[in-house]
């Protein structure tokens, strides 16, 4: 896994979102952060967006198609 890759394609996901996140959501944001840093394929990575994607939606402004675009590219980087 590329973790290089893998963070520039959350970061601009998460840049183009309408919102920033409130000071109460951001303890949640970096422990979402910790997790993703920590893990060691694609697939775990895709499980901890959708575990928290409800509060990446709400605290970044993201819809539900710009989540699933983003975890496509994701996808696309296992091969």
């Amino acid at each position: 896994m590329n973790r290089d890759e893998v963070r520039n394609i959350i970061e601009a996901t998460l840049r183009g979102g309408d919102k920033t996140p409130g000071l109460f959501d951001l303890p949640r944001i970096l422990g979402i952060k910790l997790e993703i840093q920590s893990c060691t394929s694609i697939n775990e990575v895709l499980g901890i967006i959708e575990k928290h994607r409800s509060l990446l939606s709400k605290a970044f402004g993201l819809s539900d198609d710009v989540i699933e675009a983003t975890k496509k590219k994701l996808r696309a980087l296992e091969s």
